[in-house]
């Protein structure tokens, strides 16, 4: 593994001054944003799934339908759904 430098201007490298220990705090946040990255494709993964599960039409058509719909229609359509989703 070869070490990676960055440059910091004078105000992110007043911030950096104040953290214990800097790189450990990098490769955390870095460690922190893959994560999150990876959560998100699962969970539109599975949101995805269950559309096809429910659904007559393939995600893909209902987009395509969707895409051809004026704003407003879509706005009714949201509106639509929101007001049949149970309340929680």
């Amino acid at each position: 593994m070869r070490p990676v430098t960055i440059s910091l201007d004078q105000t992110t490298w007043e911030l950096a001054q104040k953290k214990s220990n800097f790189s450990d705090w990098v490769r955390n946040k870095l460690r922190s944003e893959r994560n999150s990255g990876v959560d998100m494709v699962g969970i539109r993964s599975q949101r995805i799934e269950r559309m096809q599960e429910v659904l007559p039409i393939t995600t893909a058509e209902l987009l395509y339908h969707l895409e051809r719909r004026s704003e407003a229609e879509i706005t009714a359509l949201v509106s639509i759904l929101q007001g049949s989703l149970p309340q929680q």
